[in-house]
């Protein structure tokens, strides 16, 4: 499995690439070797999602494109009141994503040893027409309103997405009593 992983604050990103490397270097001395590949990049939404080129010329994008698209997209913990400005952005970002996924879809893929993802050698998968977009969203009653979270579902149906909760005994290793509620973010078929 290969990840991509985004951020905007330079900190978090900083801290992800040193997690990275510990990591990496426990797999090394473990002798576990993994082909999977961790990127990290920078995304700020408004501007990824305001910039008409960005699908061709955005790391994030070509990073993406490099693996055949996004088969799952994790927002996770976005949603909260000091984001309620780049909520359209987000949302905007996570279609654009979508639509590369689709695009660059073109029936079953052979793995061999020029795929960028790799699953069992000479093996053939179906890509899924559009990527699994979940989202972990905490309620915060001391930063958003009841209304600020019925406006962004609502802008999320607005952005042509309905967001489906997957109940608690469909998450395997769910504690009891879970702040997180995960959500699906299905397209909506026209």
């Amino acid at each position: 499995m290969n990840v991509v992983s985004t951020d905007n604050d330079p900190a978090v990103l900083s801290l992800l690439g040193e997690n990275l490397e510990r990591n990496t270097i426990n797999d090394v001395l473990a002798t576990r070797p993994t082909e999977q590949q961790v990127h990290v990049h920078s995304l700020d939404w408004v501007d990824v999602a305001n910039d008409p080129d960005a699908e061709r010329s955005h790391p994030v994008f070509l990073e993406l494109e490099s693996l055949g698209g996004a088969d799952v997209i994790l927002l996770s913990d976005v949603v909260y009141g000091a984001t309620q400005p780049a909520w359209d952005a987000l949302l905007v970002l996570v279609n654009k994503f979508c639509a590369q996924q689709q695009r660059l879809r073109v029936g079953p893929v052979n793995c061999d040893e020029n795929n960028a993802t790799k699953l069992k050698k000479g093996a053939q998968y179906e890509r899924p027409a559009n990527p699994v977009v979940l989202l972990g969203y905490t309620q915060r009653r001391r930063d958003m309103s009841p209304q600020d979270e019925a406006r962004f579902f609502a802008m999320v149906r607005g952005a042509g997405m309905e967001a489906v909760l997957i109940p608690l005994t469909s998450i395997p290793n769910c504690e009891k009593y879970m702040l997180t509620s995960l959500f699906e973010l299905r397209l909506i078929e026209a």
